[in-house]
C-alpha cells in the first residue's frame, strides 16, 4: 500500500492468516514496518493490517465528513 494513502479512506481486500478474504473500508493513519495502522469504518475499531496480506487497494469514493470551515483551526498560510 503506497504511503500516499495515509490520511485517506481506502477499500482493501485482505486475506487473514487462515486464508479467509474480506473487503474492508479503512481510514489509513500510518504505515510502518510492514504494518498499516487504521480505523475500520464499518466497526469503528482501530485495526492493524499486514501489508503483505493486502491483496488489493483503491481509493474509496466514500470520504469522511469534513468539519465546517467555521470550526476549523486557522492554517499557517491564513495567519500572514
Amino acid at each position: 500500500m503506497p504511503v500516499k494513502y495515509v490520511g485517506e479512506v481506502v477499500e482493501i481486500v485482505y486475506m487473514d492468516k487462515n486464508g479467509h478474504l474480506s473487503q474492508r473500508r479503512i481510514e489509513v493513519h500510518g504505515i510502518r514496518g510492514g504494518r498499516v495502522y487504521s480505523t475500520c469504518l464499518t466497526s469503528g475499531e482501530r485495526r492493524t493490517f499486514l501489508q503483505e496480506r493486502i491483496l488489493a487497494c483503491r481509493p474509496s469514493p466514500f470520504r469522511r465528513r469534513e468539519m465546517p470551515k467555521s470550526k476549523r483551526l486557522p492554517t499557517m498560510a491564513a495567519k500572514k
